[in-house]
């Protein structure tokens, strides 16, 4: 395999797995994500920047074939486009630091559509999951992900169009030079800015949305004989050159012998923020806990946050401190924080245009101090540690410093907080009959004939 590029060695090993060597526990987890990614969905389905979207996307002639959270149809490139955004939308959608960003919301709504279209069976959509985590994995590695983002790049985007690519060309069974092609061709489409960062304007949401449209355009181009680069990774003008500084790309090879499944290393998302604020979070919440401490017993907070958190939730200051939106809000470190002080709870039920209101988050707000020491920096780039000082009235310092947030691997949510999750998500747009039966079809899905015994009660 010495002459083989990148992409065609990787495409080598999608084609020659043994499915039957693959854990069982794999299959649960990889269920798990399913359940969490549709939560986010039916959750986001009628968010205005989705209803927004779908007046663009469902408007236009043609056939409509694939499932749109909640009850419509689209055809198949635009039904990946919208779930992509709705699933992104409530910014609780699962994360992995590896990956770069949040697989769910690129590779599946890509996978679904197309599985719709093929009329997969359930099992061939699980696979098609679980190897669209492996390739956005491999590209995360080797991009780097912070350097990327410095670069102003969308990771979840740029890394996530190759394994939804990846996803899709499974579910279209192509052989292992279309797949490398396909996977050429998703480099020229591999796109996303995150300028939206700094006035929580509402382009975050669409970058998934294109990568998981464009997959699609890309492994169906691969399936009739269009090509790609076959280094579209390493080759002098490739992806990482374009990408990122200092990549890695050896390590797109790593463990390329079934002996891990980076499914399994997905973090799952308890707040409805950006992941930067989740430790901080973390950290008042047991305080406050421990030492029962009441949000008017706090004089100040004082945050020491890690260097890739500065520019997604601490800076601009004038914006992080007023959030003009509720998209902005879900990447304030001073409002997320604030609202868990005040209420214990950083819920979807905080990001409303009546909460940006709030006179007693206002006025707490001001309350938040945060600092870089470069302290948190040491457990970089793979943990967002942050470490949280309480001042209270009474002249106490309460320290508590959280490396792994919860849902993270290392700090996981059970099985049941994420069906409680999906169920609480899912409620906002549907009975909660429905979205048991919705839970209970994604927990069979290796059993279920079509894909379509799940979608129909989308």
């Amino acid at each position: 395999m010495g002459d083989l590029s990148y992409s065609q060695r990787i495409a080598q090993f999608y084609v020659d797995a043994d499915i039957e060597a693959i854990p069982q526990r794999v299959f649960e987890h990889t269920k798990n994500v399913i359940v969490d990614w549709a939560g986010c969905g039916i959750g986001g389905a009628n968010l205005d920047s989705t209803k927004m979207i779908k007046e663009v996307f469902m408007s236009e002639s043609g056939n409509h074939d694939c499932t749109v959270f909640c009850g419509q149809k689209a055809s198949e490139s635009h039904a990946a486009f919208i779930n992509g955004a709705a699933s992104h939308g409530l910014e609780m959608d699962d994360a992995s630091y590896d990956a770069g960003g949040h697989p769910a919301v690129v590779i599946l709504p890509a996978a679904m559509a197309v599985a719709e279209t093929v009329n997969a069976k359930g099992k061939d959509f699980l696979l098609s999951v679980i190897w669209g985590y492996d390739m956005m994995t491999r590209v995360g590695r080797g991009v780097v992900p912070d350097n990327c983002f410095e670069r102003g790049w969308h990771p979840t985007a740029v890394c996530g169009i190759f394994g939804a690519t990846a996803a899709v060309a499974w579910l279209l069974k192509l052989d292992a030079s279309k797949i490398a092609n396909a996977l050429g061709i998703a480099g020229g489409f591999a796109s996303g800015n995150l300028e939206c960062y700094a006035d929580g304007s509402l382009t975050k949401r669409l970058n998934p949305a294109n990568a998981a449209m464009s997959a699609i355009y890309a492994a169906r181009l691969a399936a009739v004989g269009y090509t790609g680069p076959k280094w579209v990774f390493e080759g002098k003008h490739g992806f990482f050159r374009s990408y990122t500084d200092n990549p890695t790309p050896e390590r797109m090879l790593e463990n390329l012998d079934y002996s891990e499944y980076p499914i399994e290393i997905a973090s799952f998302k308890p707040y409805a923020c950006c992941r930067y604020n989740h430790s901080p979070i973390d950290s008042i919440l047991k305080i406050m806990t421990d030492h029962k401490l009441k949000a008017d017993e706090i004089e100040k907070i004082v945050i020491d946050v890690c260097n890739m958190a500065i520019r997604a939730v601490v800076e601009p200051k004038s914006i992080k401190y007023n959030p003009p939106n509720t998209a902005a809000a879900q990447f304030s470190l001073p409002y997320t924080a604030t609202c868990a002080a005040l209420f214990g709870d950083v819920s979807v039920n905080q990001f409303t245009d009546e909460k940006l209101q709030d006179p007693a988050i206002r006025n707490f707000i001001n309350k938040i101090e945060m600092v870089h020491t470069g302290e948190m920096d040491q457990y970089l780039p793979d943990i967002f540690a942050a470490s949280v000082t309480i001042h209270t009235e009474d002249g106490r310092e309460l320290n508590h410093l959280t490396k792994f947030s919860k849902g993270d691997p290392e700090n996981p949510m059970t099985t049941k907080e994420i069906k409680d999750k999906f169920m609480a998500l899912s409620q906002m747009t549907i009975s909660a009959n429905r979205a048991r039966k919705i839970y209970d079809a994604i927990m069979d899905l290796e059993n279920l004939s079509t894909i379509k015994d799940l979608t129909k009660l989308f």
